[in-house]
Order: C-alpha cells, then sequence, then structure tokens
C-alpha cells in the first residue's frame, strides 16, 4: 500500500489508492496533508496511524461514501478548516474525546454525523464546525473549551438538548441558530452573557428562564422562536438588547427583573398589535419606568405593563394598619 499515497517531510500529502477501506495503521507520518483525501469518490473507511496529530485542511473534504474514521487512541489531534466538510455519510469519528481543536466548518454538513463525545483536552470549537449536522440529537459542551466560534451548532435540526458544564463563561453569536427541535437548555452558572442570535430560529422553545447570572440577552437572541410563550427573566440581567424577542407571535408573558435598565431598539418587536405581550413587573416605579423604556424602543405598541403584587397605596395602607395595632390600646385616640 506505501506506493499509494506519498509522504513529504512527515506529512501524507496525496492518497492515490482505489480501495474503499484504508488501513494506515502502519504507516509513519504525523499529519494529514492539505486535501490529501478530498473527493475521494471510493473511500469508505480510514484508519490512522497512533503518530498521527494533526489533519489538515480539508484533508477528507467532500468523501461523499465516508462513513467512519478512526483516530489515534493515545495522542490528541487537532482538526483544520473544513477537514471532514461535505462528508454527507460520516457516522463516526473514533477518537474525538481526543481531540484538542476543531477548526471552522470542520464537520460542516456531515448530516449522519451521531452525538460527539467531547473530551478534556478540547480547547476550541471553530464557527460553524458542525453547521448543519442534523443527526445530532443531544449535546454536552465540557468545561474545558476556550473558544467557541460562530454558529457552530447552527441549522442542527434534531438537536433536542444542550448542557453546557459549569465552568463554560461564553456561547458564541448564533451557537444554535436554527435548531428547530430544541427544547431542553441547562446553562452554566458561570455564563454571564446570551449572545447575539444565540437561540435564534428555535421554533420549539416553549418556556425559558434566564438565571440570575445572565447580565445581557443579545441583540436577536430569540428573534423568531415562533412557539415560545413565556419568558422569565431573573432577578440580575440589566440589558434586553435590539429585536431580542421579535417575531415572537406567540409570546405571551415576560417577566421582568428591576435590575433591567436598558431595552434595545425593537426588544419585542415594533408595530402595533392586538394582542400584546404583557411585560410583568413588582412594582409601581418599574411599570413607570418599563413603559418609558418601551416607548423609547419602538414597542409600546406590541407590549404592555402589568404589575404583580401589591401596589405602593396598599402597602403604605398595611403599613399604617401594622402600626396602628402594635400600639398600646391607651394611646389610641
Amino acid at each position: 500500500m506505501k506506493n499509494q499515497y506519498t509522504v513529504k517531510k512527515w506529512q501524507l500529502t496525496r492518497w492515490r489508492g482505489r480501495e474503499e477501506d484504508v488501513d494506515l495503521t502502519e504507516a509513519d507520518f504525523l499529519s494529514v496533508g492539505k486535501r490529501a483525501f478530498a473527493f475521494d469518490r471510493r473511500l469508505e473507511q480510514v484508519w490512522l496511524p497512533a503518530t498521527v496529530s494533526a489533519v489538515k485542511t480539508e484533508a477528507f473534504g467532500g468523501c461523499k461514501r465516508l462513513f467512519s474514521v478512526s483516530l489515534p487512541n493515545e495522542n490528541t489531534v487537532g482538526i483544520s478548516k473544513g477537514a471532514f466538510r461535505h462528508c454527507y455519510r460520516l457516522r463516526e469519528v473514533d477518537g474525538m474525546e481526543r481531540l484538542s481543536s476543531i477548526g471552522d466548518l470542520a464537520f460542516d454538513r456531515c448530516y449522519c454525523l451521531q452525538e460527539p463525545m467531547f473530551g478534556t483536552s478540547l480547547r476550541r470549537i471553530g464557527e460553524f464546525a458542525f453547521r448543519g449536522c442534523t443527526s445530532i440529537e443531544a449535546l454536552t459542551v465540557p468545561a474545558c473549551v476556550e473558544t467557541l466560534g460562530r454558529g457552530a451548532f447552527s441549522d442542527c435540526t434534531e438537536l433536542k438538548t444542550v448542557v453546557t458544564e459549569t465552568g463554560v463563561s461564553h456561547l458564541s453569536r448564533e451557537m444554535f441558530r436554527g435548531c428547530i427541535s430544541l427544547e431542553e437548555i441547562e446553562l452554566s452558572a458561570t455564563l454571564q452573557e446570551l449572545p447575539a442570535g444565540v437561540f435564534r430560529a428555535c421554533s420549539a422553545l416553549y418556556v425559558f428562564t434566564v438565571p440570575a447570572q445572565i447580565k445581557k440577552i443579545g441583540k436577536k437572541a430569540f428573534y423568531g422562536c415562533a412557539r415560545l410563550k413565556n419568558v422569565e427573566i431573573e432577578l440580575g440581567c440589566t440589558v434586553i438588547g435590539r429585536g431580542a424577542f421579535a417575531k415572537n407571535e406567540r409570546l405571551e408573558q415576560v417577566t421582568v427583573p428591576h435590575t433591567l435598565k436598558r431595552l434595545g431598539f425593537g426588544a419585542f418587536g415594533l408595530g402595533f398589535s392586538r394582542e400584546k405581550i404583557q411585560i410583568i413587573v413588582d412594582n409601581e416605579y418599574m411599570q413607570r419606568r418599563m413603559k418609558h423604556q418601551l416607548i423609547l424602543c419602538g414597542s409600546f405598541g406590541r407590549a404592555e405593563v402589568v404589575i404583580v403584587g401589591k401596589t405602593i397605596e396598599e402597602r403604605k395602607r398595611e403599613r399604617r394598619r401594622s402600626t396602628i395595632e402594635q400600639k398600646p390600646a391607651h394611646l389610641l385616640d
């Protein structure tokens, strides 16, 4: 088999074989070079040697019949940009838990790829790395990841459950955009922001609680979530970005905390609606402030502010009644 591939400077630069199953475990090279196997029409399975530490740009790109790749089981491996892009039948990558870096578009449109199992060595997931991987149903983002690229898991239409481990400090823009089956989301206690478009067009979301550690909801974070009905924003959030809850036709209630200071333009949509979104607040001061904010951001025709709890006058009367009840009888008029 040795004469079927070329190795230069410890890198497999070109594959010329015609086999469907390629066993390279006895070969001696450190990386799979740029486009080394690209657009191979026969390739179905590949076993790489234990010495490999990198799979470079588009190394297996466009291998439409490839369904299985076996990585080394000893050392960590870095996957470069588009390494397995458009491998439509790729189902499994044995050794994915030993990946140290996943480049931009690495598994783009790998429609058959099953749930990825990330290990503790992973530091980076690039932009659109798993875009359109429509067979992924559950996902855990490990705490060790330091960099998450834009739209990393966008258009994963069968993704239903997402867990972010404690230690994940941020998500990326449009990270789950278009994940139309996403229903359950567990956010880590170390997150402080929901970035722009992170759950845009996640049409299966029905209710959502923004936990107390989230300080900012980015622009269009929940834009176009067609089934979203009820949102509770816990005490701590200070900013709701531009168009964050726009195009949510079934949205009925949003509970906002008194820590909220600013609404972005069209935060709850623009124009006029007969069925208005109820913005739930807990005091009259917040009611006045929210009405003013809704006017400024252009969402006044789409939303109305409702107090849940006792008004200022009711609380004053209760305090007076309590004071009177505590006075000694001989001091009462």
